[in-house]
């Protein structure tokens, strides 16, 4: 049974399958895998929400930190997986990876920067003062700040419109997170996490996205330069949203990893 002193966790698939760990991304919460696990019952999956958000939301650690997540990770996750996050949810699982590689078997980024804000060597993000707006909005309207962030997820893409309908229908299986939880979140995604690239030493595969405008395709060669060993793929004509625009050409790039 959940406790309310553990995050949110939910099993699918086969039991005795190869064993899977699904984290998602700011402000969303673990239902957002439905498409991937659908094409999945093969394996054991376990989706975890992360503190604040989703079914986690009034689990808020204090202080809320990467550390703290990963600590209540470890609480609820397998003893050992592969982990597959989508973007914020992929720094947690680098995070997840660094402090406990014996239980990580593989890695799996998807749409995942290892700085979503710029800084004056690392180009390819949100402007510092863009984010600090986002961060003020956030504190006045969670509701259409929320918003705001899902047009920008599946900004560029064909089916913009059609993913866009599928994430809200995802995001109202569960109540709105608190805007402490999401305030709080959102703070990990303004520091620096290239040291966690460049030291893992597990199998890593990144995958990204052409069109994604949060964690743009030109960081590949930047990935490569901070783990030589690590593989990098694009996904063409795919947003920052790929596990609901095109869940199949992610479960094919994670199956031919596994």
């Amino acid at each position: 049974m959940w406790s309310m002193s553990q995050l949110y966790v939910a099993h699918y698939g086969d039991p005795d399958g190869k064993p899977l760990v699904f984290i998602h991304g700011w402000g969303m919460h673990s239902s957002v895998w439905h498409p991937l696990v659908e094409r999945l019952a093969h394996y054991s999956v376990t989706l975890i929400d992360l503190p604040g958000l989703g079914r986690s939301a009034d689990l808020i650690p204090d202080p809320y930190s990467l550390d703290a997540v990963v600590e209540l990770l470890a609480d609820v996750a397998p003893e050992k997986a592969a982990w597959l996050g989508w973007s914020l949810g992929g720094i947690a699982a680098m995070a997840f990876a660094e402090q406990y590689p014996e239980r990580v078997s593989k890695l799996v980024t998807l749409a995942t920067s290892p700085c979503f804000v710029q800084r004056d060597d690392w180009s390819a993000g949100m402007a510092p003062q863009v984010f600090a707006e986002f961060e003020a909005s956030l504190k006045d309207n969670p509701v259409k700040t929320l918003q705001r962030f899902n047009m920008l997820q599946v900004q560029g893409s064909v089916s913009a419109r059609s993913d866009l309908k599928q994430l809200k229908l995802l995001l109202a299986e569960t109540s709105q997170p608190s805007e402490t939880g999401l305030s709080h979140s959102l703070a990990l995604l303004r520091d620096d996490y290239r040291y966690l690239f460049s030291g893992i030493k597990l199998p890593v595969l990144h995958i990204l996205c052409q069109l994604d405008s949060l964690a743009p395709a030109e960081i590949a060669s930047g990935l490569v330069g901070l783990c030589p060993t690590a593989k990098v793929e694009v996904l063409s004509e795919q947003s920052h949203v790929p596990l609901v625009s095109a869940p199949e050409k992610v479960v094919a790039l994670l199956e031919s990893w596994l």
